[in-house]
């Protein structure tokens, strides 16, 4: 488990005297506006969607958070086919215990000091959820034990050469400060699985670990604020379980038949497979333990009423973007018109069809009025939201 962002910022790309000089202004502003969206993610994947799109240019996370998922994933086929057998040992956490607001921050005082305070607290978060995500896959307790002291160390060493930059110290400060949180969060909710079997190789104790970096103890208020925070207990929800790649009709609840026939649904969740339809975050956030795939069924089963219908759906979940980010960088929207004519709307291999009903989300088109996406557009975020919550 790394910190690419705090690395970058400490020696890379995100350096602030480096960032502004390869930075046009309009450029850095652009980058900082941006940042802004993923201060709105709270869910693993499409979190590390955001940074992605944020930061591609500057840090490579994409690489890093593939590899993440590539081991959780290999964890989780290595389970299910029996080719690794459970921990009987493994204590993954029921709850977290959140650190955080403890120690003083800087005041934010400038839109790229936010900036800084905005990725960092996403890299922090991606961390936390990672390492969830991390642990209920591989469910090996030494594993899981080995990764968080692997990280404690680049945390300790980070904290530590923060403290050694002379200019842009608003930036540097909040690095130790962020990462003493994590550290701590981390700490207090994997406690029992880090005090397994020996003892501890890592400060585990508050003040110390802060004196350690700072040259000086936090205050008595700062004190009182962690101790009561590590008493706070999280629950953790089930929906961080990673959930399936592929779609499987016959997971859908069916009225005691073991079997049903495959409707228009099916069909196209069939047919987009290939571009880890299921993986895009939206969609995983409709998967659940006990529906499934029903809600994602559901969904799609509503908007292929028509196509242009099918189009502002698709429009609102950014599934082009998802395809172009993250399955086929060379994807083009003629790729996507020549996909989405078969999968919505039954045409032949190389039709384009779909270009006239993409091309009514703009209301001054000349097509608009026979496919009407545009309007379909003012509705699709409420249907997903009734969805999501039924």
């Amino acid at each position: 488990m790394t910190l690419p962002i705090t690395d970058s910022i400490l020696r890379g790309e995100l350096r602030p005297n480096i960032l502004k000089q390869s930075l046009e202004p309009k450029a850095l502003e652009l980058l900082i506006r941006n940042a802004r969206k993923v201060s709105q993610k709270s869910q693993l994947l499409e979190l590390e969607f955001a940074i992605n799109d944020v930061l591609s240019d500057l840090v490579n996370t994409k690489d890093i958070y593939a590899e993440d998922k590539k081991t959780r994933d290999a964890a989780i086929n290595a389970r299910k086919n029996k080719i690794s057998k459970n921990d009987a040992h493994y204590k993954f956490p029921s709850y977290e215990i959140i650190i955080d607001n403890v120690l003083t921050l800087p005041e934010l005082s400038t839109p790229l000091l936010r900036f800084y305070n905005t990725i960092i607290d996403a890299e922090v978060l991606r961390t936390r959820q990672a390492i969830l995500h991390m642990s209920r896959a591989v469910q090996d307790d030494t594993f899981v034990r080995s990764t968080l002291k692997a990280l404690f160390r680049k945390i300790k060493f980070a904290c530590l050469e923060s403290q050694q930059w002379e200019e842009h110290q608003d930036v540097m400060s909040l690095i130790p400060i962020k990462l003493t949180h994590l550290y701590f969060t981390l700490l207090n909710t994997y406690g029992e699985i880090l005090q397994s079997y020996e003892t501890p190789e890592f400060e585990d104790d508050f003040m110390d670990f802060v004196y350690n970096w700072k040259g000086e103890y936090p205050s008595d208020d700062e004190e009182a604020k962690y101790i009561e925070q590590s008493k706070v207990k999280k629950e953790i929800s089930n929906s961080i379980t990673d959930l399936p790649d592929s779609y499987n009709p016959q997971e859908l609840p069916c009225e005691g038949k073991p079997n049903r026939s495959k409707d228009k649904a099916d069909l196209f969740l069939e047919g987009v497979s290939a571009y880890n339809f299921l993986g895009m975050p939206m969609i995983k956030q409709l998967i659940t333990p006990e529906k499934k795939t029903k809600k994602v069924h559901d969904l799609v089963m509503m908007m292929l009423e028509n196509s242009g219908h099918a189009c502002a759906m698709l429009e609102y979940l950014k599934f082009f973007d998802w395809i172009k980010q993250t399955q086929r960088p060379k994807f083009t929207k003629d790729n996507y018109d020549a996909l989405c004519s078969k999968v919505v709307m039954g045409e032949k291999d190389g039709s384009t069809a779909f270009h006239t009903v993409r091309m009514s989300l703009k209301s001054s088109n000349k097509n608009a009025e026979k496919y009407r996406a545009y309007v379909y557009m003012d509705q699709v975020e409420s249907e997903y939201v009734t969805l999501l919550d039924s």
